[in-house]
């Protein structure tokens, strides 16, 4: 059984080195797993909408899906985690202006 997915699995394929499974979901997602220990590897993908079915590229290096969001994908099979980290930064981790700090913040408590 493959625990992680929080939707129904609408799609299943297995890679062509035969090492790994992917899983789209009605959870939106598409995942990764290891066909040895049945681990889940990574979270490839994110469609707006279920994702209604996975295929494998014939060098197991990316991921085709198709969602109810009408559109097809491809993703990296593995992800890269530094472009990712990246990106997460440039949108999520920056310095707040002095107004952003006044209007946010709460004041220091002072004894």
């Amino acid at each position: 059984m493959l625990k992680g997915h929080e939707g129904r699995v609408r799609g299943t394929a297995w890679s062509p080195d035969g090492q790994y499974l992917a899983t789209g979901s009605d959870d939106r997602t598409v995942r990764i797993w290891s066909a040895a220990t049945f681990e889940e590897i990574s979270v490839i993908g994110v469609h707006q909408d279920k994702v209604a079915s996975v295929a494998w590229s014939r060098d197991s290096t990316r991921v085709l899906t198709a969602s109810f969001d009408g559109t097809a994908r491809i993703w990296p099979a593995a992800p890269d985690f530094d472009r990712l980290e990246a990106h997460a930064r440039g949108r999520v981790f920056r310095t707040l202006s002095q107004e952003e700090r006044r209007r946010h913040l709460l004041p220091l408590a002072t004894p």
